[in-house]
């Protein structure tokens, strides 16, 4: 278990220059944002790559089941 202790210094910590520009990648940060909140520009079942994907998916599901069933 760790033992944490109270700093008694009234010293403050703050992060140098090179940490904070080290830390700011505004367009990278932008990307993921828009990434995260804007939707795709097609429906996945629109997608012939995404449905062909979607398609073998439940392809290999049925397969199974029906296999255990015999």
């Amino acid at each position: 278990m760790r033992k944490f202790t109270v700093n008694s210094d009234k010293k403050e910590l703050n992060p140098t220059d090179a940490q904070i520009k080290r830390h700011k990648d505004f367009s990278r940060l932008s990307h993921d944002y828009e990434k995260l909140t804007k939707r795709g520009k097609k429906p996945l079942y629109r997608d012939p790559k995404m449905f062909l994907f979607l398609l073998v998916i439940a392809i290999i599901l049925l397969l199974t089941f029906l296999g255990e069933f015999n």
